[in-house]
């Protein structure tokens, strides 16, 4: 006979899965949370040294999906993420942080 009630701390199978894509979600969020930054830096990295004239237009950086993927898998071990995922991911990041003032990025083609 199927049991109808479930014990105490245990969780089906449903659950696991949601709480599981759940979790993909928020490291592909800090994957991209630190692909944004490493960017920025760099950025701030080229302005501070002075190697451009002044007048001379700044190059943006550009912050790709496999980047993302890249600090998943380094920071994560997170190797089962789809591009889709991480493109997803960096979209939302990029947005919340402004991204298109000084950032390109391919998330919006994938």
């Amino acid at each position: 006979m199927r049991r109808l009630v479930q014990r105490r701390g245990e969780r089906s199978p449903r659950e696991r899965a949601a709480r599981q894509a759940r979790h993909v979600r928020a490291q592909l969020g800090v994957a991209a949370d630190i692909a944004l930054t490493a960017q920025r830096r760099m950025l701030t990295e080229r302005l501070t040294a002075g190697t451009h004239e002044p007048g001379e237009r700044v190059l943006r950086g550009r912050v790709t999906v496999d980047d993302v993927m890249e600090y998943a898998r380094q920071h994560f071990g997170l190797g089962t993420a789809s591009r889709e995922q991480a493109a997803a991911a960096l979209r939302v990041r990029f947005e919340l942080r402004g991204g298109r003032h000084d950032l390109d990025t391919d998330a919006y083609t994938v």
